[in-house]
C-alpha cells in the first residue's frame, strides 16, 4: 500500500507497518544489507516524511474544528439568550405603544404663530378620530395626546413623578384624550341636536376660551370629571404634572384659579 494513497491515520498506521515487516524479510533473506536495501529505507524515510506533513495538516484542520465548534456553541448561547428576551418582550409588550416617527411633544410652543398652530390643530395622527363638522359645516379634527416612551418615563425627575408607574401615566393620556373627544365633540354639533342641558355645558366651556387658548384644544378639571374615570387625586394631580414636564401637555391659567389643560 502507497502511503500517498491512504484515506486516514489508521491506514497510514497499517501501510508504514506493512513497509516495516517488508524491510525486515528482505533484510532476513539476504543477510546483509546491500545498495537497493538503503533505497529503500531511502523511500521509506520520504514516505515518513510525507507522513509528518499529513499529520501536521490533520491536526491544524482539528484544531480548527474544535475553535468553530467553541464559536457555534457560543453563538448558539447568545441566540438562546435573544430568544429568550424576544419572548419575554412578546409576552410583556405594555398595552400602550408610542408611534414611531410621530411627534411626540403633542403640544405647541409659546413661539408658534397662530396659523401654524392652527396648522397643527388640524394635523390628524394614529390617536386623532375621525374629522368633526363644526357649525361652519368644515371639517376639524380633535388633535390627542401622544404615549409617552419608557425612556421618557425614566427621565422625569423622581420628585415629580413619586411612586406612579408607567403603565399609569398612560391610562391618564387615554383618559384625558377621551375627556377632549367628548368636549369637542359636543361643542360642533349644531345647535338644534344640544338638549338645554348640553346646550348650558356648551356655553361654559366657551366661556373659558379666551385669546391665549386661540389654537389649542382644552380641558379643565371639570371636563375631566364629566367626561373621563380619572380621579382629580393626589395621584391624578401628579399624572397631569407629568404630562405637563413631558410637553404632552400645557397650562393656561387664569382668570382666578382656572387651569386649562391644552394640547395644540
Amino acid at each position: 500500500m502507497a502511503v500517498s494513497t491512504v484515506q486516514d491515520l489508521s491506514s497510514l498506521e497499517d501501510a508504514f507497518h506493512q513497509k516495516m515487516s517488508a524491510l525486515q524479510i528482505m533484510s532476513d533473506i539476504r543477510g546483509h544489507w546491500g545498495g537497493d536495501t538503503v533505497d529503500e529505507f531511502e523511500a521509506l524515510k520520504k514516505e515518513l516524511q510525507f507522513m509528518q506533513q499529513e499529520v501536521s495538516l490533520q491536526k491544524k484542520v482539528i484544531a480548527q474544528g474544535r475553535s468553530d465548534i467553541k464559536a457555534a456553541f457560543s453563538l448558539l448561547e447568545q441566540i438562546q439568550q435573544l430568544s429568550s428576551i424576544v419572548s419575554h418582550m412578546q409576552e410583556n409588550l405594555p398595552e400602550h405603544l408610542p408611534q414611531a416617527g410621530k411627534n411626540q411633544s403633542g403640544v405647541s410652543g409659546n413661539n408658534k404663530s397662530d396659523k401654524e398652530k392652527d396648522t397643527c390643530a388640524g394635523k390628524s395622527n394614529s390617536q386623532e378620530k375621525a374629522p368633526m363638522k363644526g357649525n361652519s359645516g368644515k371639517s376639524k379634527h380633535i388633535p390627542s395626546i401622544q404615549y409617552i416612551t419608557v425612556e421618557e418615563f425614566d427621565g422625569v425627575s423622581k420628585y415629580i413623578k413619586g411612586r406612579l408607574l408607567y403603565e399609569q401615566i398612560n391610562n391618564a393620556v387615554d383618559e384625558v384624550n377621551k375627556a377632549i373627544e367628548t368636549k369637542y365633540s359636543l361643542m360642533t354639533r349644531p345647535r338644534a341636536k344640544l338638549s338645554e342641558f348640553d346646550m348650558k355645558i356648551v356655553t361654559a366651556c366657551k366661556l373659558q376660551e379666551n385669546k391665549e387658548t386661540k389654537g389649542f384644544y382644552f380641558v379643565v378639571d371639570n371636563d375631566i370629571k364629566r367626561w373621563s374615570n380619572m380621579k382629580l387625586d393626589p395621584a391624578g394631580r401628579s399624572m397631569l404634572t407629568v404630562l405637563r414636564t413631558l410637553k404632552r401637555l400645557r397650562e393656561i391659567r387664569g382668570p382666578g384659579s382656572l387651569i386649562r389643560y391644552a394640547v395644540s
